[in-house]
């Protein structure tokens, strides 16, 4: 009915014009787009170019224009038209673009035609339509219409959500024609509720009339003493720092401070950057970040704009500042600092109310100048509020805050925090964030060592078989290993020594004092769970209270010949008896089934010396496994049989989510990984002596070789035949195939799957095991070695676990982040995805990160590969947050569970509502872009002194019952998923975030615009080395005149924050446009280094040193040269980057050095004859570097064979 009506209001349009029409417009509609071509065919166009499609095209673009502001039946009328014209043009030749340069010129390429939907009325090309995502067919009678899509183009649930949509919109349209098109719905009444209330239900109550600074003095009235701030060497409790900011509160009220003042702080950071922060807030005043190291105009253009009065800095900031006409206290005065001492430290009375502004923060302006973002104290109640929400803060831990006060990040990091209890460790510089001194390659953090038993055949002992166990464990106490490990096996040759681990376990309670004894592992379903936890409560008395258990629901079918009835649901009873297990060693009586047909509520004798049995659960590799465990809140047993370290993260990962979830605590659980071991004098000799044991070890139990057949060719070859299995291989594989697979899978286990070599060696597998925040290393040391050699060679092993016991500290003046993670034990850790990614790549970055109990990363797109590398770094939470200045820090989070895809931006937090709404601020469904609008209690209340802009971001919220209620326009694109998880997918303006700064570049094109010699520019984001983005500058001059590029690099820098400067200037003769005039700025040129030219012999690298230096260069800006003039920063090369250079050189060659030496030496020839001349002959720290380069690049060869599943 629909259709018809709509063909007679077409003026009687076929059947298939019609749906034409109504699709395309239905397109426009969606996705906001009012001009854009679709591919199209039909019938009779299909007919007529049969036989020629190689010189004729059978697919011809179907222009749309259509305004969305008109009527539906007048956008498909033009439709309508625009295929009438098409049909009587036909199609075209395919050669056109060749023989006419014109198109060529106007953007056209040599190369076939792609459009991304494709519709057709009545059959499709042969061959379809290359690179279309949407393919649209409709029958020659109009009555069915059949939508596909490529497999990887779009999801199942996309397509069926489209189609779904344009049956609603032509429903409506159908109707009422009138209607214009960006009114007509894409979503039916539920859907819209879900959008706009479901998704956004996010009400939680607050102290709306709080003030920040009331917030810090209820927390120091319940924990005056404890640590506050820690800054390097300097540090402050909380009862000081408040008593010191209620000081500086007093005099500022006596200079006229109040609500709604700015006052501005220009100090480094420091503890006095935060007392002055506190004391602006208590003397009821807003502080604006005056960061000392952005360009002195820049600074005064802001002190300007904001009008303050008063300005608190140290001599630094007051340099920096200059004359500025605002009262300057310089907090580092020796007669300020007695001024002020003089003065009540009392809290002060309030004057200021939660409307009151509490910050101004400065941002990017597209206009050329910055805008000051208002942000008031109901805003930050309502944030911290939100905060209580996503981050874990009973008890409060440590918080690493590493971000520049300019930043609002820091309100988080310094503000939240202090109000919640936590200790702040400030790191004084985001530049130093890696260190640049030689540092252990292991966490201090020390890792436990325990040792393993699981005989290979007991066979093969002769004599007292029991020697290597009780002379190991009694060597263990002595030298301070964890515990010692025994399992249950049943009847195999394969660890038959131990059909009972509680004998085995009484025996050691009788020659050790001090070591935990553990049983791994109880197979529980072969047992009565009453006679396991009597038999561990006597070891448990014998032992003095150091017993520990690891259950398994079974080894072989055959052990349950001991109880045939519990194989079939072998795990269930497991789980059922561990409860049962605990219950009864807690002392509980528990009714047992009795011969008589009544229960028999019995308890254990005798009672145990430990209130409860510390239980483990053995977890082969199911992640099933693994979360039952955290759920259980059990601790886990595992190996390395059949998984890879990478592997195993991803199982650690849902245990710690698991036993989160549940609310175990304290801490996160505990993981056991046990690894054949043995340490000896030199890698090489360990290598020979372990190899044949080792082979009939893997022989013995052939199913662990399994994992790494697949990378031997022999393998490879015998797997070539469809469906062939596992079995099939190994029966097809002859004596000496066999022999040469045990030789390759001895190998890679020695290589990536055991601890092997000497102490030194182990290092690099200890460092990632400690990276994965697995706490203790279960050493197997009985795998066929000769007994009295194991013994021996013990010493070797007690010496590795010393040097992990005591890893060496940091240094006392690095203070980089990863010395300072493990210096203060820091819990809670926010930082950019740039800076992220820095410390991913750090050895020694990444491993401090793998102690943290939750790191939150925001302020520019997540990456999915950078995600994950997070993901398999931090043991504990990893989140990533979302949010403008405009609406108070962070107003969306997403724990990053490492799924497929984009990485969520989340929800929205406390009383925070997020719409993705089209250009007609309606609501557009799920899996559809549009931009993305923010409301809620964070909404700031504008940008100072703008009232005209504020109007423009700040608008009227239509979806909200509170008047006055308001919306912030973010300029970013973004999507929700059918699960109501937010995703970011660009933006919609020239703003970018550059290292987690935003950054307007038209900003950074005004001020290039000033240079004298500047005719036009133009600023464009690109990616940059590393995987980050950088800013590229294209310049044209003015008539006559010559630009220097450094000159220009020099006059941007004085003006803008380092991170504005663009990496590349490119000076064109002219920028290019497109057919209508504008600036095309997909047509600007990549940055090209210059790569092709040959080096001359002067520019060429010679010495070992320059050769060293240069290498590293070529690594981190990853180009394919690099001259020995050409500056570090005109290469693209930043602040970040620069960290990179110094921990490799400081790898390399042993020597720390200075952020600032690359700065004074930014060319290859300069820092090479720096480095000449310091401390170290040439010579010898050359040709050092030069062996640790070769020996750090095996290592990483290894790590990433120890990563990589072969299959």
């Amino acid at each position: 009915v629909a259709l018809a009506a709509l063909q007679q209001r077409l003026d009687g349009a076929s059947a298939g014009d019609a749906l034409v029409a109504a699709i395309v417009s239905f397109l426009a509609r969606a996705t906001g787009t009012q001009a854009f071509d679709v591919a199209f065919t039909d019938r009779a166009l299909l007919e007529r170019v049969s036989g020629a499609t190689e010189l004729f095209s059978p697919v011809v673009p179907l222009r749309a224009a259509v305004d969305s502001a008109t009527g539906f039946d007048l956008a498909a009328s033009a439709v309508v038209a625009e295929l009438r014209t098409l049909r009587a043009r036909k199609t075209y030749a395919r050669d056109i673009v060749g023989r006419y340069p014109a198109l060529r010129k106007a953007g056209e390429r040599a190369r076939p035609r792609t459009w991304p939907i494709h519709l057709a009325i009545g059959a499709e090309p042969p061959g379809g339509v290359p690179g279309a995502s949407l393919h649209v067919v409709i029958d020659d009678s109009g009555r069915s219409v059949q939508w596909t899509r490529p497999v990887p183009s779009m999801s199942f649930w996309t397509l069926r959500s489209l189609v779904r949509q344009f049956e609603l919109f032509f429903k409506s349209a159908g109707i009422d024609g009138a209607q214009k098109l960006h009114e007509v719905p894409l979503l039916d009444a539920s859907e819209r509720r879900q959008v706009l209330v479901g998704w956004n239900a996010t009400k939680r109550d607050y102290d709306r009339d709080v003030c920040i600074h009331r917030s810090f003095e209820a927390q120091v009235k319940r924990t005056p003493s404890r640590p506050a701030l820690r800054f390097e060497n300097d540090r402050v409790d909380y009862d000081g720092l408040n008593r010191r900011a209620n000081r500086l509160a007093r005099h500022l009220r006596r200079l006229g401070v109040g609500p709604d003042v700015v006052v501005g702080l220009a100090t480094e950071r420091s503890i006095e950057m935060v007392v002055g922060a506190l004391g602006i807030l208590k003397a009821g005043g807003a502080y604006l970040p005056l960061d000392p190291a952005y360009p002195p105009e820049r600074l005064r253009l802001v002190i300007e704009d904001a009008q303050v009065p008063v300005i608190l800095a140290h001599a630094r900031g007051a340099e920096v500042v200059g004359a500025t006409g605002a009262h300057l206290i310089r907090l580092d005065s020796p007669e300020v600092q007695r001024e002020l001492s003089s003065l009540p430290d009392d809290d002060l009375p309030e004057v200021a109310t939660a409307t009151d502004l509490a910050y101004v923060i400065y941002t990017s302006g597209s206009t050329g100048e910055p805008k000051g973002v208002m942000v008031q104290h109901r805003n930050v109640a309502n944030f911290f509020t939100a905060m209580d929400g996503c981050l874990r803060h009973d008890p409060p831990g440590v918080w690493l805050a590493v971000t520049s006060l300019s930043f609002d990040i820091s309100v988080l990091e310094l503000f939240w925090t202090l109000s919640r209890g936590f200790k702040v460790v400030m790191h004084g510089d985001a530049r130093q964030a890696i260190s640049t001194g030689a540092r252990s390659t292991v966490s201090r953090r020390p890792l436990q060592l325990s040792l393993s038993y699981f005989a290979s055949d007991e066979r093969q002992r002769r004599g007292d078989k029991y020697r290597l166990l009780l002379e190991g464990a009694k060597f263990a106490d002595r030298h301070g290993f964890t515990a010692v490990w025994t399992p249950e096996r049943h009847f195999h040759a394969f660890g038959g020594l131990y059909p009972n681990p509680s004998v085995v376990s009484a025996a050691i309670a009788a020659v050790t004092s001090r070591i935990s004894i553990r049983a791994g592992s109880v197979v529980l379903p072969l047992h009565h769970p009453l006679r396991v936890a009597e038999e561990w409560s006597v070891v448990d008395n014998l032992s003095g209270g150091r017993v520990g258990v690891s259950f398994a629901s079974g080894w072989h079918p055959d052990d349950f010949v001991l109880r045939p009835e519990a194989f079939a649901d072998a795990k269930r009873r497991m789980l059922s008896d561990i409860d049962v297990v605990r219950r009864l060693w807690r002392g509980e009586r528990v009714p047992f089934p009795g011969p008589l047909g009544e229960p028999v509520p019995t308890a254990t004798l005798p009672r145990p010396v430990q209130p409860s049995l510390p239980v483990w659960i053995t977890a082969a590799g199911n992640p099933d496994t693994f979360r039952t465990a955290g759920e259980s809140g059990a601790f886990v047993l595992t190996h390395l049989l059949g998984q890879t370290l990478s592997e195993l993260a991803e199982k650690i990962a849902i245990y710690r989510k698991a036993w989160r979830a549940a609310g175990h605590g304290p801490g996160d659980g505990h993981v056991t990984l046990m690894l054949h071991t043995f340490v000896g004098e030199s890698e090489s000799g360990v290598r020979s002596l372990v190899r044949t044991p080792m082979r009939e070890y893997l022989r013995s139990s052939i199913s662990l070789i399994k994992q790494y057949a697949w990378s031997f060719p022999t393998a490879r070859k015998a797997m070539v035949e469809p469906g062939a299995s596992t079995d099939d291989l190994f029966a097809r594989l002859s004596p000496d195939d066999l022999d040469a697979l045990l030789d390759h899978a001895f190998d890679r286990y020695f290589d990536s799957g055991g601890l092997f070599g000497t102490p030194d060696s182990c290092l690099p597998m200890i460092a990632q095991i400690k990276a994965l925040g697995i706490q203790e290393v279960a050493c197997l040391i009985d795998f066929g070695i000769d007994v009295e050699i194991v013994l021996k060679n013990l010493e070797h092993l007690s010496r590795l676990q010393q040097m992990v016991s005591n890893a060496e500290a940091p240094a006392d003046d690095d203070y980089s982040i990863a010395a300072e993670i493990e210096r203060h034990g820091v819990t809670h850790f926010q930082c950019t995805p740039s800076l992220a990614g820095l410390l991913v790549r750090d050895a020694g970055s990444r491993l401090a990160l793998g102690s943290l109990e939750h790191m939150a990363v925001g302020g520019e797109a997540l990456s999915p590969v950078l995600a994950e590398q997070l993901r398999l770094a931090v043991r504990g939470t990893l989140t990533n947050m979302y949010g403008p200045t405009e609406t108070t820090v962070w107003s969306a989070t997403a724990d990053v569970d490492g799924g497929p895809g984009a990485v969520p931006i989340g929800q929205p937090v406390a009383n925070t509502q997020i719409y993705v709404l089209d250009a007609a601020m309606q609501p557009v469904p799920p899996g559809f872009a549009g931009e993305i609008y923010i409301g809620g209690d964070g909404v700031a209340r504008g940008y100072l002194r703008r009232p005209q802009l504020s109007a423009e971001r700040f608008v009227r919220d239509p979806f909200a019952n509170e008047a006055g209620a308001r919306l912030y326009r973010t300029g970013d694109v973004g999507r929700y998923r059918p699960d109501g998880q937010l995703e970011f997918l660009g933006r919609i303006d020239h703003q970018v975030k550059i290292r987690g700064h935003r950054v307007e570049l038209g900003e950074v094109e005004a001020s290039l615009m000033r240079h004298s010699s500047v005719q036009d520019a133009v600023v464009v984001d690109r990616e940059g080395p590393g995987g980050g983005r950088s800013v590229v500058a294209y310049i044209t001059a003015r008539p006559g005149a010559t630009i220097s590029v450094a000159d220009l690099r020099a006059f941007a820098g004085d003006r803008l924050p380092e991170y504005m400067v663009p990496s590349h200037f490119l000076v064109l003769a002219s920028l290019p446009q497109t057919p209508n005039g504008k600036i095309d700025r997909k047509a600007l040129p990549a940055p090209q280094l210059p790569s092709d030219a040959p080096l001359s012999l002067d520019s060429k690298p010679h010495t070992d040193l320059e050769q060293l230096v240069a290498g590293i260069w070529q690594e981190v800006l990853q180009t394919p040269r690099v001259d020995l003039d050409q500056n570090f920063f005109d290469l693209g090369g930043h602040s970040l980057l620069t960290m990179q250079v110094l921990a490799r050189l400081r790898d390399s060659i042993g020597r720390q050095l200075p952020i600032t030496d690359m700065f004074r030496f930014p060319t290859v020839r300069a820092l090479a004859a720096y480095l000449a001349n310091g401390d170290q002959p040439l010579s010898q720290s050359a040709s050092g570097g030069a062996e640790r380069a070769a020996s750090r690049r095996e290592m990483l060869l290894k790590r990433r064979e120890s990563r990589t599943r072969v299959s």
